[in-house]
């Protein structure tokens, strides 16, 4: 029961925020329309099924064909909820989807994180010829991708008319992967990563993930701040990464499971840390090792660099890797 109430609750919040931020009545189908864009996957009926429950909660009030709007009542629900998720949203977030990971390199099987990109539907040949230009490079995670058209609905993901959604890896898998194989580890930063010849450098960007409603890749995703198709050409650019510690007894561990996922096919493009020992300028904690993992945005930010309309929703959701297929 408290599992569906988890479920349930972004999709309520996501009705009434939007309801709020509008001074007349809407229906359901903007409803449903804004909450996609949002990143919250759902049907109409669905979102009718839940204004009339918010309805009978005296949280919207109905307008007939006009529509809902928001009630005090609903207004007051919204602050309480969204000032209480202000706090450490995103790591949470992170960390509950990384802990849902059961995929392991042995049996190449079971459920990883995905990014969620949508598309244009006329874009998506010239968006596979990106995805395989970074598989090439080793800037792709993993080289599984799952497509979902307009008349297609996978989980909770449905798409628009003329849109194609793609689902890529997230490197959150790879938390996932660690946590379930007894390693305790923080996940701190994303950020920028410099690449000259090829090689990292520095972190010239870092966003913290403690006390942030804003995913931190995203924000640098939007505002085209990589240069992911300048590395292509030349080898040197700005990558989205990310930053993470794990106990520096752990760093054998790590390493080994790292190889392990690079032997089955995945571009595990990382820097592992000496004991307590700065990472790409980042001063590492006492009796830790610091890690940066290529993030599983890249394909994103570099569809957004080479013009195309793109949305991204990262992290979003759980996928099998057997509803994936190759990129070849």
């Amino acid at each position: 029961m408290a599992r569906h109430a988890q479920r349930e609750e972004p999709v309520k919040i996501g009705i009434l925020r939007i309801l709020s931020e509008s001074s007349e009545p809407v229906g359901s189908t903007t409803i449903t329309r804004e909450l996609v864009k949002r990143g919250v996957f759902i049907n109409e009926r669905t979102v009718r099924n839940y204004l009339k429950t918010l309805e009978d909660k005296g949280l919207v009030h109905s307008h007939g064909k006009n529509g809902r709007s928001i009630t005090r009542a609903g207004l007051q629900e919204l602050i309480e909820t969204l000032t209480y998720q202000r706090l450490d949203f995103v790591l949470t977030r992170y960390l509950s989807l990384a802990y849902s990971v059961n995929f392991t390199p042995k049996s190449n099987r079971g459920r990883v994180v995905a990014n969620v990109t949508l598309i244009d539907k006329d874009s998506l040949d010239k968006a596979l010829e990106v995805l395989r230009s970074l598989n090439d490079a080793e800037l792709l995670l993993a080289p599984y991708l799952k497509t979902i058209d307009e008349d297609e609905t996978y989980g909770n993901i449905s798409v628009d008319k003329g849109r194609t959604a793609l689902l890529t890896v997230c490197n959150l898998t790879v938390d996932g992967i660690l946590i379930r194989s007894g390693i305790p580890l923080i996940l701190k930063y994303g950020g920028i990563l410099q690449f000259v010849g090829k090689k990292p450098m520095r972190f010239v960007e870092l966003m913290s993930y403690e006390g942030t409603t804003v995913p931190p890749l995203e924000v640098f995703t939007y505002r085209n701040m990589t240069s992911i198709t300048g590395f292509l050409k030349t080898g040197t650019g700005l990558i989205p990464a990310n930053y993470r510690e794990i106990p520096k007894e752990a760093r054998d561990r790590v390493e080994s499971i790292l190889s392990d996922l690079s032997s089955i096919g995945w571009n595990i493009l990382s820097v592992i840390g000496l004991p307590e020992e700065p990472v790409l300028g980042i001063p590492v904690g006492a009796g830790r090792c610091g890690i940066s993992i290529i993030s599983g945005v890249t394909p994103t930010a570099a569809l957004r660099e080479t013009g195309l309309n793109v949305e991204v929703f990262a992290p979003h959701c759980l996928a099998r890797i057997e509803d994936m297929k190759l990129i070849e």
